[in-house]
């Protein structure tokens, strides 16, 4: 009995091996890499003020308009990479000054707060940097920023990469209060 089983187990192999030849196979491509989309910051649909760009490894995690007792704002949250809090905040802090943007003395309860001189109330950008605890610098993403920036409108005729919220982090159903 023992001996017909085993000869039935292995004639069932035989057969699955013959035809798993002519069904489920795929054709091979070439392209086994997913398409990465554009950086958020480079697309020119939603850019900093300035068009100003982090000068060190980031990445955008999210991008939202949100309601403020102020108003409405921007808040833009990234990730920084291989630079600790002290060369993230500094290096945002520089890329706005850069482009006309005044750090003021008082940041309130934010890292940094800058004005465009003669800019009005919109013309401000508040820094948070934050590191990730227990991230030493063996870790590639050691932390987190976020940017709250005046309210960027999107032009009417704005390409359609500019919609696609893989590419500028604006997931619908994040606008917040």
């Amino acid at each position: 009995m023992r001996r017909w089983a085993r000869t039935g187990a292995l004639l069932a192999g035989l057969v699955v091996l013959l035809l798993s030849q002519q069904l489920g196979r795929a054709d091979p491509t070439q392209d086994y890499r997913p398409e990465l989309p554009p950086d958020a910051l480079t697309t020119g649909c939603y850019p900093l003020p300035g068009g100003v760009r982090p000068d060190f490894p980031y990445q955008v995690r999210r991008d939202r308009d949100v309601t403020t007792e102020a108003g409405p704002r921007r808040r833009l949250e990234g990730q920084y990479d291989v630079v600790d809090e002290q060369e993230a905040l500094a290096a945002l802090v520089a890329d706005f000054e850069a482009v006309g943007f005044r750090s003021l003395a008082d940041p309130g309860d934010h890292d940094a707060v800058l004005r465009r001189p003669g800019g009005g109330p919109d013309a401000v950008v508040r820094i948070r940097v934050e590191p990730f605890p227990g991230v030493g610098e063996e870790s590639l993403v050691r932390g987190t920023f976020e940017l709250d920036l005046p309210v960027h409108r999107l032009p009417p005729d704005a390409p359609a990469v500019c919609h696609d919220a893989k590419t500028t982090k604006r997931w619908s159903g994040t606008a917040d209060r």
